[in-house]
């Protein structure tokens, strides 16, 4: 067994900005292995493979993880006749949707929100009196395709603005 000796104390290897610098071959064996050596047992090379577990980043319950919100606002316009019906569409990656309608005309404003057709199963409803506004989300997501939004004012010319926007969850909507 051959033995391996010190070359230097550390004290007298000196210092470098404030560092101990140590040289590649400190030891007096010709078998030390330096940086541009790779590491092997008896014959066989030593390689190590990077962390590939993946519950490092999992988040886990009483994480306090942010995340990005994604929305997505799919129909904006300002209103005017007396009846409208504006088609929007869910894609699959999302299935909340937030509908807003501002009434700034003289007339009450009746609103649906139906899927498939203008005159499809209703998903959402009401009634918006002169100044003021129709501020809603789905309770449960809404599944995937067509939906429309359908504005009646028979008591006169509408006017204010619409919009909907989509998201991912109902607390992306909520702010």
């Amino acid at each position: 067994m051959k033995k391996k000796h010190f070359i230097a104390p550390a004290l007298a290897l000196g210092l470098i900005g404030g560092a101990i610098a140590v040289p590649n071959a400190i030891f007096a064996d010709s078998n030390a292995v330096t940086d541009s050596t790779p590491a092997t047992t008896g014959s066989t090379a030593v390689s190590q493979s990077a962390n590939t577990s993946t519950d490092v980043n999992t988040p886990k319950a009483g994480d306090h993880v942010i995340t990005p919100q994604d929305t997505n606002k799919v129909l904006a316009k300002s209103l005017a006749n007396t009846d409208m019906s504006e088609r929007f569409y869910i894609d699959p990656s999302y299935g909340y949707a937030r509908v807003f309608v501002s009434n700034q005309g003289k007339a009450p404003i009746n609103i649906t929100v139906t899927q498939g057709s203008a005159s499809g199963p209703v998903k959402m409803k009401g009634k918006i009196k002169p100044g003021e506004v129709f501020d809603e989300i789905n309770g449960s997501a809404w599944t995937t395709g067509n939906f429309y939004l359908n504005l009646t004012s028979p008591g006169g010319v509408m006017e204010g603005g619409l919009s909907v926007r989509l998201g991912n969850t109902r607390g992306e909507l909520e702010s």
